[in-house]
């Protein structure tokens, strides 16, 4: 009777057991148990996704506390509630922390890049596109973060049926929690006082930063790091202060605008400008005949990056493109690109000359929000696939449905988003269908996703062919410009590894090198090997149609002009320019920061 007299009480016969075993043990082996599953949860995580470190081994030690302190406060609160409260508690934690941990997992994997909650705003969006074929996830880690929740349900079902002094002991570990991470926050990590050229390098300034999320969940913990990216998400307060003003004021100060010899060339003149959906370097120029063809008659980019802040690639490129800003890289409400004022945007600026603007795709306006961040960006109307009369939105020739409406209102700034290069890739996706005799007859290798791939890239083309005969057949073509760029390097292949082997580089930051050209029929082909990226498309395109725009406030530089000439990604590092760039880019990113967040213009 003695022996299994907790289990009539309601504790269980798992906990009567350990009772009758260990009488002292059992009333505290459940705390035990969920402190050390959420200890092992953290080193699991971080430990398997080493290879993501950047801080160094000596700065993530220093900071371990973080992790004790979360795992003392979570289990203290776990104490003080009563016993069916303590097992729902208990359970929805580790379970939310080992989801969480699981999406860490295929993030590091797709995007080298950590979850971040402001990867939320786009979350219904990437779910339209999601493919198990993306959720890849080492195996150990999985195994490791479902045995740290099978502690976890040992743990509830070891709660014992009667709490010992439940307020003494979770309180006393809570406040021991709150205050290792405290101290941890502001005495061990403290506040930046690195210099310009280690910034990149300090834990307290990649905390306060927070825009590396490989650095800061390496460095900080699954539960510090959660808790700052929550931080991150709250709402900026108000308006921008005086001195944020004055750093803006101070900005815009040193830079400018002179007018060069391409000024103005396209003024007057239409344009069309496509974004290609994951159409890499390597696809245009061995199985793009007729994208090939423009290229070779336009005035060519050959140094050209796509750089990812965000996860969400293709608006990542197009808000870049469109706004002449970064993204938001940290939380951030959905409302700063469909409310705040944007007067410096492409289609503002062109509807400024008096041009109609409007923008087409195949998805619907509700995906990424489209419908209303164009609209809020200037464009007249955002054209999808249903209102064009496409029987298959992802089939890019069908785009050319729409041919009347994009040139129908002269002058025109028609803005083109692909999708046929768009994965998930497989033998019976209907783009791969529609040419897979031709990609099998000409692609070079068969490994991975590479004929796929050849196959979506053939579609996209299609399209290109049917655009410019379109042009020609109209007598659009003379006084239209037609712009290409890639929004990212194809990461569908779902193997970078084969991408950097595809490209001949050998790094992640290299692997964003990709495609943008200008083609206008009286204008001379060249090559610009001035190193550009997304953010400086806009500042180009300004300067060649002879647009209004406030050039000392874009994040970017006019290719033409004697500003800019480097690429800057989302770890800080840079390719191309002279000397330390540090200072530099760290000064665009936080006025980019500044302008979009505090809604400068609003």
């Amino acid at each position: 009777m003695h022996k299994f007299s907790s289990a009539k009480k309601g504790g269980g016969k798992l906990y009567g057991w350990v009772e009758a075993k260990a009488p002292r043990i059992a009333p505290y082996l459940h705390l035990f148990l969920f402190f050390c599953a959420l200890i092992a949860l953290d080193l699991g995580l971080r430990w398997m996704c080493r290879f993501a470190q950047v801080v160094g081994l000596a700065n993530t030690l220093k900071l371990m506390p973080f992790t004790l302190g979360w795992a003392l406060l979570l289990t203290g609160l776990a104490a003080l509630l009563p016993r069916r409260g303590r097992q729902v508690y208990m359970t929805v934690v580790g379970l939310a922390f080992s989801l969480l941990s699981i999406t860490h997992g295929v993030y590091i994997n797709m995007f080298r890049k950590f979850f971040s909650f402001a990867d939320m705003a786009f979350a219904g969006d990437g779910a339209a596109f999601a493919d198990l074929s993306y959720m890849v996830i080492r195996k150990l880690l999985l195994a490791w973060i479902l045995l740290c929740f099978l502690v976890v349900v040992v743990a509830v079902l070891l709660t014992p049926p009667r709490a010992r002094s439940r307020w003494r002991l979770g309180g006393i570990g809570a406040a021991v929690g709150i205050a290792v991470i405290l101290v941890t926050r502001f005495a061990i990590l403290g506040k930046s006082q690195a210099v310009i050229w280690n910034q990149n390098s300090d834990p307290a300034f990649l905390y306060e930063d927070f825009s590396d999320s490989r650095a800061c969940l390496t460095m900080l913990g699954l539960y510090q790091y959660t808790f700052r990216d929550i931080q991150m998400l709250l709402p900026r307060g108000g308006q921008l202060t005086e001195e944020e003003r004055s750093e803006i004021a101070d900005f815009a100060a040193q830079r400018g605008h002179e007018a060069n010899e391409m000024s103005g060339i396209f003024e007057g003149k239409n344009l069309i400008l496509v974004q290609l959906e994951a159409i890499d370097t390597w696809m245009l120029e061995g199985y793009m005949p007729a994208l090939r063809a423009v290229k070779e008659q336009s005035i060519v980019f050959s140094n050209h990056y796509t750089p990812a802040y965000i996860t969400a690639g293709t608006f990542n490129t197009e808000f870049m493109v469109n706004a002449g800003l970064l993204p938001a890289t940290s939380g951030t409400s959905m409302s700063v690109y469909t409310h705040n004022a944007f007067p410096n945007s492409l289609a503002h600026l062109f509807r400024d000359k008096g041009y109609s603007a409007n923008s087409f795709h195949g998805s619907e306006g509700s995906v990424y929000n489209r419908e209303a961040i164009h609209e809020n960006l200037g464009f007249e109307a955002y054209h999808s696939g249903t209102d064009m009369g496409m029987a298959d939105y992802t089939m890019d020739s069908q785009l050319i449905n729409a041919f009347d409406q994009m040139t129908g209102e002269e002058p025109f700034f028609t803005f083109i988003i692909t999708y046929s290069g768009h994965g998930p890739y497989g033998e019976d996706n209907p783009i791969y269908q529609a040419h897979a005799e031709e990609a099998q007859a000409e692609a070079e290798r068969t490994d991975g996703n590479y004929v796929y791939a050849v196959g979506h890239a053939k579609e996209t083309d299609l399209f290109v062919s049917e655009l410019m005969d379109a042009l020609e057949r109209s007598g659009h073509l003379e006084d239209t410009v037609v712009v290409f760029y890639a929004d990212h390097y194809n990461y569908y292949m779902m193997n970078d590894a084969l991408n950097m082997e595809i490209k001949g580089v050998d790094s992640l930051n290299l692997l964003q090198h990709t495609d943008f050209f200008i083609y206008s029929q009286d204008a001379a082909p060249q090559t610009v090997e001035k190193y550009t990226s997304s953010i400086d498309v806009l500042p180009t395109l300004a300067n060649l149609f002879g647009l209004d725009a406030e050039y000392d406030l874009l994040t970017g530089d006019d290719a033409f002009s004697e500003d800019g000439g480097y690429v800057f990604f989302s770890d800080n590092t840079w390719i191309g320019g002279t000397g330390d760039l540090t200072e530099e880019i760290l000064e665009r990113r936080r006025i980019s920061s500044l302008l979009l967040s505090g809604d400068y213009w609003g």
